[in-house]
């Protein structure tokens, strides 16, 4: 059986900013009275692409990630409309990580990269406000269907604006190993190659506290 999508079925539309000090972040998340959807939990992400690298080539992303649950994740080549990124996304809960793993490699795809990060997720209306620890920085993702309630939010989180960043955690990384000339490698809080205190070598600033 085959179902019809609407035009704005599974579109993810966000806006990323880097910050200092996510504990302010949700101090002032909790003065406005949003509401905590998700406790602070480790996320383990497998980034999946054919040996050529096609999918990277076509700014896509096949993943696998695991955090209370396990999920599977294909996201499109989007847009940047004023810093936001819209694109395609698909996600779906599966029940068995390894089979799903192997149904990937069966089909060609292996693992060319693996990350951690720790997220905290928050809504304030239908806006979900995912803060993020990684071992590179702490950033915030506000993601909405209408951009006008993004932009609401990032005001409320005291953000500035012209500061958004309109690229994924793994080119940050990969442009962070460049700039400091270290090999790109698996990125996890044990064993991080990239100082905290870097991002400003790329261009990335703190939109806030």
């Amino acid at each position: 059986m085959w179902f019809k999508m609407t035009a704005n079925a599974n579109q993810e539309i966000e806006a990323k900013f880097n910050v200092r000090d996510l504990n302010a972040i949700e101090q002032r998340l909790k003065q406005v009275g949003a509401r905590l959807s998700q406790p602070r939990i480790l996320e383990i992400n497998y980034r999946f692409d054919t040996p050529d690298r096609k999918l990277s080539l076509e700014s896509k992303v096949l993943r696998l990630r695991q955090d209370s649950k396990q999920w599977m994740t294909f996201k499109s080549l989007g847009t940047s409309l004023d810093g936001i990124r819209i694109r395609q996304e698909i996600e779906f809960s599966i029940s068995d990580i390894n089979s799903a793993q192997a149904i990937l490699e069966a089909l060609g795809y292996q693992i060319f990269m693996s990350y951690e990060k720790y997220r905290t997720v928050y809504f304030i209306d239908d806006s979900k406000i995912m803060l993020d620890e990684l071992p590179f920085g702490n950033f915030i993702e506000i993601e909405d269907v209408d951009i006008n309630f993004i932009k609401k939010c990032a005001k409320i989180l005291n953000l500035q604006w012209e500061l958004k960043i309109d690229i994924g955690y793994l080119e940050i990384y990969n442009n962070l190993c460049k700039s400091m000339g270290v090999i790109y490698k698996a990125l996890s809080f044990e064993n991080s190659i990239v100082a905290n205190d870097a991002l400003e070598t790329i261009n990335i600033h703190p939109a806030g506290q």
